[in-house]
């Protein structure tokens, strides 16, 4: 066994080759681990220069990125699992920073942002359900972003970038010991994007300008020693379109980044507070390990043009849609692990956590004349008010055992309870309708009970094979908007997932050669899936309903290489992934006010194929100095992005380049990204077309001391 890990964000371990993860909330070699896992370390991310959760999906094995164009509405989506998704709903994909879970609300509580991505020291994904260690919404997979920490050697960074759409990017960081055992990193990022792809067509006004910015102090104390403390303090804020803005309405729009009769420019401003505390203690033969986070953010949507959002251009209709929200989230986790070499190895823990969401929505605006579309129009003026409140708590172990120096058995549970509570009311704006709910409530609670078992045979030192039976859950909640009639819809139930995987992973020596890889075939059964649709052709809000069973089957391969080539060093790896699915008998879905039967029909969110590929090259030459060269391509296509199947998933295949020169203490480097402009629609949502970024170049210039 595995020796514990003194904090679960310790940067990657490697000896030799070996590569060290905490995919079991322990460190191990991710040789031993029996599950799907990928990994990519903050200088991978650099070279690819990937800034965001889109960039990143696009390099992980049977992940999509789900979307309704700005990045506060995206949700990563694993293995076929995501296909119901609203504001406010929880994600299918565990979303975690350093161990601990940070989702939950609307403004971009189902991802991560750019605060998250600042800083990396490696980024690990977990795939298939995780729901025993790693607990709510890890139906697909989860997700582990863990940040550099403090240390005891003096350093700083810098980075400095420009590209073509005038977005000045700035980033550093300063680590400063401040005695033999404590230490202070601190420091932030600053964006500014005055220019843009989206433009109104009567102003010429730029539409998708942005700024974003962010500060992170992190001190450690007893760093290198038995008892270490870290706690992380950020702040960061976010000024971004908003999704009626940049979609293309199918009706007004000529071009896709073309804009006609906007009356008003959305725009998102979005404040973020975390703030993450971690201790850890190492007795003899074992580790306790303590979290605790907080975080506050409020988000606020304005201007938004509704009417052209609908594909109404007409003289007597002017509807405006602003929306905010106040959340605050709590959490806490003690773990106690062992940390011998012995055949035996043990994990115990506990969580909790708590939410509250307030949120406004409100829909303002001028409709006169007659005629039931008018009626139908003056039914949206209103204002909604609503309160959601959660109360989580989960126990959870391991046990694991050597049957043989070569076998390994283990069993994981997790027993959680969630606990929400809802309330809604709305406002009739509009005297000649009755469309006023007077304040309503609803309370559900749900207990689950999350197992895993799974088997690791080592063929030698370097090739493991394994087979894992493992269960997820997402938990239910509450429709944001609820719909006249379709009261009793409000609620919806949780969704529940299990999984049966076989992989196998290894890695091996050629010479001067050392190749890695791991493949994986998987599996899954959900019931009660979540799916979004709309209730009636006379209301255009979206609903979360529970719709029946359904099973996805599919496969992963990763392939790692590095080698020295013509004096310089070679890396590449080759991801390839798959996924099918269908809805099982019984299952069916309200579409616009009728009932589709979705027996034996494919399941959304599923691609027949994603494949990334990516090369990088260094050569010294001289001076302390080295060329830089890297490529990626990732394609994709097939599948869904709705159950009524009437939206079929865009493909699309991109080309990144970068290039660029590294001293000893510095580096200049030039890239292009998506190179052949290579144009795809990430999601339509009610007949507007959201697309990918644009081919973009610009230059960084990068110093570290």
């Amino acid at each position: 066994m595995t020796p514990e890990l003194p904090a679960e964000t310790a940067a990657t371990a490697v000896d030799g080759d070996e590569i060290k993860v905490v995919a079991r909330r322990r460190e191990e070699s991710i040789t031993d681990v029996p599950a799907s896992v990928g990994v990519m370390t903050g200088d991978q991310l650099d070279r690819l220069a990937i800034k965001d959760i889109a960039d990143y999906t696009r390099q992980t094995p049977g992940a999509i990125l789900i979307g309704s164009g700005p990045a506060y509405l995206n949700d990563v989506a694993l293995r076929g699992q995501g296909g119901g998704r609203l504001g406010f709903s929880e994600s299918t994909t565990g979303i975690y920073r350093d161990g601990i879970f940070v989702a939950g609300g609307g403004f971009g509580g189902r991802s991560f942002g750019r605060i998250d991505f600042y800083d990396v020291d490696r980024v690990e994904v977990y795939r298939g359900p995780q729901g025993a260690l790693y607990g709510r919404n890890s139906v697909g997979g989860a997700v582990n972003v863990i940040s550099k920490r403090p240390d005891l050697d003096f350093g700083a960074k810098g980075k400095a970038g420009y590209n073509n759409v005038d977005n000045l990017d700035l980033t550093g960081t300063i680590n400063v010991p401040l005695g033999q055992t404590v230490a202070l990193r601190i420091g932030g990022y600053y964006a500014d994007q005055s220019g843009g792809f989206y433009r109104d067509q009567v102003t010429g006004r730029v539409i998708d300008n942005a700024l974003d910015w962010g500060m992170r102090g992190t001190l450690g104390f007893g760093i290198d020693t038995d008892s270490t403390a870290y706690l992380t303090i950020e702040q960061s804020r976010s000024e971004a379109p908003g999704f009626t803005s940049i979609g293309r309405n199918r009706t007004l729009d000529p071009d896709p980044f073309v804009r006609t009769g906007l009356d008003a420019i959305d725009r998102v401003v979005i404040d973020q507070t975390q703030v993450i505390g971690e201790f850890t203690h190492k007795f003899d033969g074992s580790s306790l390990t303590i979290l605790a986070n907080f975080k506050g953010r409020k988000g606020d949507r304005t201007g938004a043009d509704f009417d052209h959002y609908l594909g109404i251009r007409l003289p007597n209709v002017a509807l405006y849609d602003a929306q905010g929200e106040d959340f605050d989230r709590f959490g806490a986790e003690v773990r106690w692990a062992s940390s011998g070499s012995g055949p035996l190895s043990w994990l115990v823990g506990a969580d909790a956590m708590t939410f509250v969401s307030e949120v406004y929505s409100n829909r303002t605006g001028t409709v006169t004349g007659s005629g039931s579309t008018v009626i139908a129009l003056r039914r949206q003026l209103r204002l909604q008010l609503s309160r959601e409140e959660l109360h989580s708590y989960s126990v959870y172990g391991l046990v694991g055992y050597d049957l043989t120096d070569r076998l390994n058995l283990s069993f994981e549970a997790r027993f959680q309870t969630d606990n929400k509570d809802f309330r809604f009311q709305q406002i009739d704006l509009d005297a000649t309708t009755n469309e006023a709910i007077p304040l309503t409530n609803f309370s559900r609670s749900w207990q689950r009970f999350l197992p895993t078992v799974a088997v690791n045979y080592r063929v030698d030192d370097r090739v493991s094979l394994y087979g894992r039976v493992a269960t997820g859950y997402r938990p239910g909640g509450f429709n944001q908007s609820p719909a006249q009639g379709f009261f009793d819809r409000t609620p919806y139930d949780p969704e529940d997932i299990t999984s049966g995987e076989v992989g196998a992973k290894g890695s091996w020596r050629i010479g001067a050669t050392t190749l890695r890889g791991q493949i994986a075939l998987f599996y899954n059964e959900s019931r009660d899936v979540q799916q979004t649709t709309t209730l009636s052709t006379t209301n255009p809000s979206f609903t979360l309903e529970n719709v029946g069973s359904n099973y996805i089957y599919g496969g992963e391969l990763e392939l790692g290489l590095r080698a020295p080539v013509a004096g310089g060093r070679f890396s590449a790896t080759f991801n390839l992934s798959g996924a099918h699915g269908k809805w099982k008998d019984g299952a069916s879905i309200i579409a616009s006010g009728a009932v589709l039967d979705l027996a034996g029909k494919t399941t959304p969110r599923a691609r027949d194929y994603i494949i990334s590929l990516n090369g990088q090259y260094d050569h010294d030459v001289g001076g302390g100095m080295n060329l830089m060269a890297t490529a990626s391509y990732q394609t994709a296509s097939g599948g869904y992005d709705d159950a009524s199947l009437t939206r079929k998933s865009d493909g699309y295949s991109m080309l990144d380049l970068s290039a660029g020169i590294r001293g000893e203490h510095w580096s200049l480097m030039g890239y292009v990204k998506n190179v052949t402009n290579d144009l795809y629609t990430v999601v339509t949502v009610g007949g507007n077309d959201y697309f990918n970024t644009p081919r973009t170049y610009g230059a960084t210039l990068s110093f570290d001391w």
